[in-house]
């Protein structure tokens, strides 16, 4: 993510699941002797069509209920009618119509005193109204008064929704304990006797686990919302399930694989063309969305440009200002990728102008003072019902009146004394509250000035970095693994040619010795000290320092070249007031093909170099390699040959005592791999029992890849590396160089 904004659920359901044989209601509306029976038959017509997204029925057995009742000869039905059409203009997205006719509900519960089923109901549609309009404030109110009917009367169906739509309106609040909470108490409730309301519950802790980075979970989640609402015929909810699914394929497409993002884009085009014959543009906003980003990602511009351009029309069209201004910044990130400055200039505009009038951090706190408000009522009515119950007791046990007297008495001043306290903590709290929120904004200004700095400092090393193309080019059989732990990194890569140019080595004194022309390839993995900013920084200074010693002062052999560099390196820091002892350590290779020798010289300062080679290709044993002895000691494992050459045990940078960086030659064969490395990768935790991975399992995976081509070969130790680390924070940056002779 994660990556885009996470589809919440916009669907409300009806308080039961109309299971009804059409025929035998047909029946009844034919035999009905009354205007009330015929009313109540074409609801229930009209409820069921809704039920399996038929609208065009569903308005017309509805509207034939709303002309039959026009005097209002049953108020309940009436109100049911109203209810419904404008639920069936809420799933057309008309949110207009649909708050009109739910409005126009609550005006005929309010008139006729009805506390029932019906004012649950309609206080639930009303808040999904202002929910899908974006007002929030509006949206509480209503679902906390569809609460309070619905427990007074102890309605488990509508607790059931409202505990859903609540879950909905606290995960788009951020709040995703509470938010999951309520889905599994919605779960908890309803004991799978609603297939449409449990398929709810399902995608709310979809998207919860999505959320989490949980897609194993999510994709159980989302899977299990899709056969629920298969069940029961609810296209919407179809549509719905198959944009969260898309969505999840997207997260767990990491590698960007084909079949993941394959089955992304097939839920994503299922979930338009559901929401296209239902005429359901809220919906078809979603599936739009989700294949232009993939068109996107695949860089299909134009194809990609005409969706976000019909989704934002949709938007506008429907007044869905959260998906406006979303679209808004998506149409100013594709024109930028296009290279129409203005245009993208042009949406960035619109963004910012309309973030600014939608919600803010304001909506949390009416929320909170709606759920406050809420559970003072309901410990008011508590209290009410306590001294009614007193009051029996009073006149059916006289003698006991003046205790029970004394006792509410003190019962009341300890509650005046605690609300009055709790008012008074309650105005301290949200003094506090509005200084956090103040000084919550000032450093999130600083965080975001800090990381577009260091992002600029990102740019500023990748800089200093050979290109990877340049590096396959030199070196067709290599790859580099380069893991950064923080934005920017203390390790680095380094290469440099010298190629038919002349060269010395620095202290030969040979006049026969001093020039050279032969075709010439350096190359090296260092680990600087520290990581992040500070070994960025450091890395710039060592980087320079490999540089100069090679270009300047035309140094060849590595042992002398890691001499130059630290003497480089050690004058820079000397110009500080303070003594500092940063440095690197470094695995320093320089491969010589000017004859038909192919000789290999290293030098390394604290970190080796390790040597593979296949017995079947060479056809020597150990005992009859011809290496010189500073190669190490030959060690068989199975088919292969593992050599390893032994670092200087000193660290590059200024140190007490400074030992010459010897240099050591090997004699390479066809087929032979080598890999230089810093230590990010064996220090890693994890696993099962978050251990180091270490020195030996890294030897025993090289050996174990040696049958894999060299990108392969980085491809599984990137995913090794990733599969082992699991959850657990990297501790350090890795760079893996590799080379196949």
């Amino acid at each position: 993510m994660y990556k885009k904004l996470v589809i919440l659920f916009c669907l409300l359901f009806q308080l039961h699941v109309f299971a009804l044989n059409i025929d035998s209601l047909k029946n009844e509306l034919k035999l009905s002797k009354t205007n009330t029976e015929s009313i109540a038959i074409l609801n229930q017509f009209g409820i069921f069509y809704e039920s399996i997204s038929d609208y065009p029925k569903a308005f017309y057995y509805l509207n034939k209920a709303k002309l039959l009742n026009q005097n209002n000869i049953d108020v309940n039905q009436n109100i049911v009618t109203h209810n419904y059409i404008g639920y069936v203009y809420w799933h057309k997205s008309d949110y207009s119509n649909a708050l009109f006719y739910h409005s126009k509900a609550l005006e005929l519960c309010k008139a006729n005193n009805i506390t029932n089923e019906n004012l649950a109901f309609t206080y639930l549609m009303l808040g999904n109204d202002y929910y899908d309009k974006g007002d929030f404030n509006k949206t509480a109110k209503f679902y906390y008064e569809s609460i309070k009917v619905a427990e007074s009367i102890n309605n488990n169906a509508i607790l059931i929704q409202s505990y859903n739509r609540l879950s909905k309106l606290y995960f788009k609040m951020k709040d995703l304990k509470l938010a999951e909470e309520l889905a599994k108490k919605s779960l908890k409730l309803n004991n799978e006797n609603d297939k449409r309301e449990l398929a709810v519950s399902f995608n709310s802790l979809g998207n919860i686990a999505l959320e989490k980075k949980q897609t194993d979970s999510a994709l159980f989640y989302f899977q299990k919302t899709l056969l629920n609402f298969e069940k029961c015929g609810d296209k919407i909810g179809q549509s719905i399930a198959s944009i969260n699914l898309g969505d999840t394929y997207l997260a767990l497409d990491q590698r960007k694989k084909t079949a993941y993002l394959d089955s992304s884009y097939f839920y994503y085009k299922q979930s338009y063309y559901l929401n296209q014959i239902v005429d359901n543009k809220f919906g078809m906003i979603y599936g739009l969305w989700g294949m232009a980003d993939i068109d996107f990602f695949n860089k299909k511009y134009s194809e990609t440009l005409l969706k976000y351009t019909e989704a934002l029309r949709l938007a506008v069209d429907i007044g869905a200002k959260s998906e406006e201004l979303n679209l808004y910044l998506k149409k100013h990130e594709l024109y930028d990728k296009m290279g129409q400055t203005d245009q993208s200039l042009l949406y960035l505009k619109k963004h910012i102008e309309l973030k600014n009038k939608v919600e803010s951090s304001e909506q949390a706190k009416q929320l909170l003072k709606q759920e406050s408000k809420y559970e003072f009522d309901k410990l008011m009515a508590q209290e009410k019902a306590l001294a009614e119950q007193n009051k029996l007791i009073e006149a059916e046990k006289n003698k006991w009146k003046n205790i029970i007297l004394i006792l509410v008495l003190s019962v009341s001043v300890v509650l005046l004394f605690v609300t009055y306290t709790s008012i008074k903590r309650l105005k301290i709290i949200r003094s506090k509250n509005a200084l956090i929120n103040q000084i919550n904004k000032e450093l999130e200004f600083q965080k975001q000035e800090i990381i577009d700095s260091i992002t600029y400092a990102k740019r500023i090393q990748q800089a200093i970095l050979p290109p990877l193309k340049l590096i396959k080019e030199t070196l067709p059989e290599s790859f580099v693994v380069y893991l950064p732990k923080d934005i920017v990194a203390g390790d680095f890569y380094w290469m440099e040619t010298k190629t038919g140019s002349e060269w010395r080595v620095e202290g030969d004194e040979n006049p026969s010795h001093k020039t050279h022309h032969s075709p010439l390839i350096l190359f090296a993995a260092a680990d600087c000290t520290g990581h992040g900013v500070p070994g960025a920084m450091v890395s710039v200074v060592c980087n320079n320092g490999l540089n100069r010693s090679v270009r300047e002062h035309h140094i060849m052999d590595p042992g002398k070249i890691l001499e130059k560099t630290r003497e480089i390196i050690v004058s820079e820091f000397e110009k500080s007031d303070e003594e500092v002892k940063d440095g690197m350590d470094i695995s320093l290779c320089v491969l010589d093909f000017s004859s038909d020798k192919k000789l290999l010289k290293w030098a390394g300062a604290n970190n080796p170099l390790w040597i593979i080679r296949s017995l079947r290709e060479s056809g020597l044993e150990p005992e009859s390699n011809n290496q010189s002895e500073t190669a190490g000691q030959a060690r068989k494992d199975g088919n292969f040959e593992f050599f390893e050459l032994k670092p200087t045990k000193q660290h590059l940078g200024k140190v007490d005592n400074p030992l010459p960086f010897v240099t050591q030659e090997f004699e390479l064969q066809k087929g032979d791999t080598f890999y230089l490395f810093t230590d990010g990768f064996k220090d890693q935790f994890g696993g099962e029992k978050g251990k180091k991975f270490k020195s030996a399992n890294f030897k025993k995976l090289l050996l174990s890849i040696q049958n894999l081509s060299m990108d392969e070969q980085k491809q599984f130790i990137y995913q090794t590396f990733m599969d082992w680390k699991g959850s657990l924070e990297q501790i350090d940056d890795v760079c893996i160089i590799g080379v196949r002779i």
